[in-house]
């Protein structure tokens, strides 16, 4: 299908974005996308997947490098700006210096868009170089003063470093224009160049205010909306300005949002089916050691099924840490009998009993302490009121999904055992596509948006 083109693109970015004239430069340039990622988060994978996705090449700088910019709970990211220094130095002498290059953020970001979409948005600007934009001034508010008109009359008025695009030439200028500290703050650091009038015109600079290019979440949250294609794959649109935007960055503390609006971008499910749960799964080749945790906290009816069930795991027993909860006095003796007949098969056994008088958080943070202290590589989590296959555990180590929870509902209502999102406070809230999963019409959520509350039977 054809995406619906909601304004002329030529004049989408900021009421002054039609004038500059073009250079004599060329027209069709090659693209690549540069960002920072030291690690190799589930963040970054998510955004080099959505780069595959629409055929961009990527080039991560720092791969596997210690992080020197700071914990960026607070102003840092300095680091961030020398790493692109040290590429563009070394591009400068292999690429055309016409090669547009996208820089971003990598752990907060996915792509929406390919090459295409990317250089006839940047050609029809007419702009050298273009930040993204976001409604706060951050993390120096006093400079909010010092905007030119007509930013400061835009819904998101002020520069995000998180997201910038220029070619070659003008984004080596951009980077010499001044030296900066690895744990100095990025942003406030190209917020400054921007500022200084001489850089701002010299190099053309100009801010991304309609979301063309760059969308920026923090803030703009009522911003954004989800629509669904012909074929089925969601898109974002920003309602304000009526852009499509093709980098999406949930910059500060929108990364919530971000992840919960990864479950559809990009391209990650249709409505009957969850294409990046098939990317994810992979065959169990070699059994890796697993912690499985037993937990017994309340009475339970035909309880000897329940640990016939556990005993019938198919898995090797060898590869199995035993570790068995019981909180309940009336089952001690048959969980007791169980477990002098069956512990000695697995690869460690420990009991937990009613006598240690454990609250039931401890002796969960018990078992987290014991995996990460031992040879174990997942925990498999399983409380006595649920029931589990033989095949259960490899199923769910076939998944390729590092966390998951069982999803609970009452068939007509609204009621689930899944928090869809999060209040400020940290308290429940309702997500905007929770009774959709409620309901069954999403059967899966993916990436890093896990339930802050689920029961019963857990794998880790």
């Amino acid at each position: 299908m054809r995406w619906p083109l909601f304004l002329c693109l030529a004049c989408l970015l900021s009421p002054t974005i039609c004038a500059s004239d073009s250079d004599d430069q060329t027209e069709n340039p090659d693209v690549v996308v540069v960002t920072v990622g030291t690690e190799d988060t589930h963040g970054l994978q998510r955004f080099e997947r959505s780069a595959r996705i629409y055929g961009l090449h990527v080039e991560v700088l720092g791969r596997g490098t210690a992080w020197r910019g700071g914990d960026m709970k607070r102003p840092g990211g300095g680091h961030k700006v020398n790493l692109l220094r040290d590429w563009i130095n070394q591009a400068y002498d292999n690429l055309d210096s016409d090669t547009l290059v996208i820089f971003t953020d990598s752990y907060d970001v996915i792509l929406l868009g390919g090459a295409d979409e990317l250089r006839e948005r940047f050609l029809a600007a007419r702009h050298r170089i273009i930040f993204a934009a976001e409604p706060f001034c951050w993390p120096d508010a006093g400079l909010a003063a010092r905007y030119p008109p007509p930013d400061t009359s835009t819904p998101s008025p002020y520069l995000n470093s998180g997201g910038f695009i220029g070619r070659l030439e003008d984004l080596r200028r951009l980077i010499r224009a001044a030296d900066i500290d690895d744990n100095a703050d990025d942003q406030l650091h190209y917020t400054r160049l921007y500022l200084d009038p001489k850089v701002r015109a010299d190099l053309d600079i100009v801010l991304d205010h309609n979301a063309t290019i760059f969308q920026t979440l923090n803030g703009a949250l009522s911003d954004v909306k989800l629509h669904s294609s012909d074929e089925g794959w969601a898109w974002l649109e920003n309602v304000v300005s009526g852009t499509r935007p093709l980098i999406l960055h949930g910059n500060g503390p929108a990364k919530l949002e971000l992840n919960a609006l990864s479950n559809y971008l990009p391209r990650v499910r249709t409505p009957d089916r969850c294409h990046i749960c098939e990317e994810l799964k992979k065959p169990l080749k070699d059994e890796p050691r697993v912690l499985l945790a037993v937990f017994i906290e309340q009475p339970t009816p035909f309880l000897d099924e329940f640990l016939q069930s556990i005993q019938d795991i198919d898995y090797p027993k060898d590869k199995l840490e035993l570790l068995v909860r019981n909180n309940v006095e009336y089952h001690e003796t048959t969980v007791d009998a169980w477990f002098s007949r069956v512990s000695g098969q697995y690869a460690s056994r420990k009991r937990l009993r009613p006598a240690d008088q454990l609250p039931e958080h401890t002796a969960r943070m018990i078992v987290l302490e014991r995996a990460t202290a031992g040879a174990s590589s997942y925990v498999f989590s399983v409380d006595s009121v649920a029931r589990v296959t033989p095949n259960t555990l490899r199923s769910l180590l076939e998944s390729g999904v590092d966390v998951v929870a069982p999803f609970l509902s009452r068939p007509g209502e609204a009621w689930s055992n899944f928090w869809g999102a999060l209040s400020p406070d940290g308290y429940y809230a309702r997500a905007h596509d929770y009774m959709d999963i409620v309901s069954g019409k999403l059967s899966f959520r993916v990436w890093l948006q896990a339930p802050p509350t689920a029961l019963a039977c857990r794998y880790t």
